[in-house]
């Protein structure tokens, strides 16, 4: 989501060839220890334009160096007193749902439930929000779906945005991954930025182990606002990529966190299209990214989507995309998200802020079989919709859409024949009844951002439950029935 994006992306400032020098100063963390970054080893980057791959092969890229705001000071994890925001909420299943079970839900007093994720340490299971402007994150338990205990809120003791949240585990050890962008980036550094990782081994007592920009993983351009991330697992399960959407350089990073003593940035992806208006912001840049198989799909906003090699992204080398850059990208249509279809051969992708009913479709599907020659299949649309759509998930058949304000939508989808894919509606969870006023003073940017999905046992049946974050109103258990 990227409602705050638009005006501070005027700050973004192509310098051509100096590089500007800059120093992190890391300060004392009262709650948790902000632990020393490293130094860049010998295999980092040393000159500008030129990319270490894992093994220290340095290659050359295209250069884009922008105006250095590396945040200065220090952050600190903290646990937060509620409530976090002024807010009603009321449960959202006050309105009846069209064939989905109703499991539970859970009000976080948290006015700011934004991008969600599960993790499973040891024989639990649980759930983690971002907080957006208001905070780090929030973790609830929901090992019982049916009863879930929510555990509690942390929040940043500096001010800053937390934009997104993914989760990852090494060995036996669990961890979150958290992006953030300074409020007012656009006029220098002053606020956190970057990426935050925490160990939450033990749910109830995250620990902050560091906080990670372009300077401290020897990168050569001076990246430190970050609005969303992914994180690549090995066979094992294992966290070690993590692919960044910079903010300051408009472009894809990839650090490496095999070793969490030792991150570093080993590769990057900038689309050779990319494009600036006449104030200086950025038409074409990465909004966020989709690891499937082996490839990744990069949203890259008004340049559509940009299909890539994983490996060849993650090797160090200067990665050519798959399809031609442009070639996923309807007239009019910003991709802020993603995500293929089970057998790979098509690709749902949406728009978040082209909001424009009933005429204009922010969801669509492109069929990729032939990379050389995508083309788009089939336009989808809500009657009388209170919004835009938001994030998107696929498993089986069935394609999962964080809906806004119009709730949980699921549609199952038939691409068995080609040339004649179907996608018809299957349940809904309506969570309004009519537009309201969301985070940012919006009235459009409220309800459900995203889901994520968990076997579970609901109604004394085996199923699928559906974990659901809604922006004011907290979290939302659903099942298949």
């Amino acid at each position: 989501m990227n409602h705050k994006w638009f005006p501070l992306r005027r700050g973004i400032v192509v310098l051509g060839l100096a590089s500007l020098a800059c120093q992190t100063v890391m300060g004392p963390a009262t709650a948790t220890v902000w632990t020393p970054l490293p130094a860049p080893s010998s295999t980092a980057p040393s000159t500008p334009g030129v990319t270490a791959s894992p093994e220290g092969s340095p290659t050359p890229l295209p250069e884009l160096l922008t105006t250095d705001r590396t945040y200065l000071g220090s952050l600190t994890l903290i646990q937060s007193k509620l409530p976090l925001g002024d807010c009603k909420q009321q449960s959202p299943f006050d309105l009846p749902t069209d064939g989905l079970v109703q499991v539970a839900y859970v009000p976080t007093q948290v006015c700011f439930n934004g991008e969600i994720g599960l993790l499973e340490i040891r024989d639990r299971l649980y759930v983690v929000q971002s907080a957006g402007y208001l905070g780090a994150f929030m973790l609830t338990d929901v090992t019982d779906p049916s009863r879930p205990e929510f555990i509690g809120a942390w929040e940043w003791k500096e001010a800053t945005y937390t934009s997104d949240v993914k989760t990852f585990r090494q060995a036996d050890r669990s961890y979150l991954v958290l992006s953030m962008e300074a409020q007012g980036f656009a006029s220098g550094p002053g606020e956190p930025c970057g990426i935050a990782i925490v160990e939450v081994t033990d749910p109830r007592a995250p620990q902050l182990i560091g906080n990670y920009h372009g300077q401290a993983v020897g990168s050569t351009a001076h990246w430190c606002n970050v609005h969303t991330v992914e994180v690549d697992a090995d066979a094992h399960g294992d966290g070690n990529y993590l692919l960044v959407s910079s903010d300051d350089t408009a472009d894809l990073r990839v650090v490496d966190i095999r070793d969490l003593s030792r991150v570093r940035e080993v590769g990057r992806y900038r689309s050779p299209k990319l494009e600036f208006d006449s104030s200086g912001t950025a038409k074409t840049f990465v909004h966020d990214t989709t690891i499937v198989g082996d490839r990744v799909y990069v949203s890259y906003w008004a340049g559509g989507l940009v299909i890539l090699d994983k490996a060849s992204l993650e090797s160090g080398v200067e990665a050519a995309s798959l399809n031609e850059p442009g070639s996923i990208a309807p007239e009019g249509f910003d991709v802020h998200y993603g995500y293929p279809t089970t057998n790979g051969n098509f690709v749902f992708i949406e728009d978040e802020v082209n909001y424009n009913p009933p005429d204009f479709s922010q969801l669509r599907l492109w069929d990729i079989r032939d990379l050389s020659a995508p083309k788009e299949v089939l336009a989808l649309k809500l009657d009388n919709a209170l919004s835009p759509p938001h994030n998107l998930l696929v498993e089986g058949d069935l394609l999962y859409v964080g809906w806004y304000q119009d709730g949980v939508r699921v549609y199952r989808y038939d691409v068995s024949r080609p040339d004649n894919p179907v996608v018809e509606p299957a349940f809904a969870q309506p969570v309004r009844a009519a537009r309201g006023t969301g985070v940012f003073g919006s009235g459009i940017f409220d309800g459900i951002y995203g889901v994520r999905l968990h076997g579970c046992e609901a109604k004394g049946k085996a199923t699928t439950c559906i974990y659901a974050s809604d922006l004011t109103r907290g979290l939302l258990i659903l099942a298949l029935p």
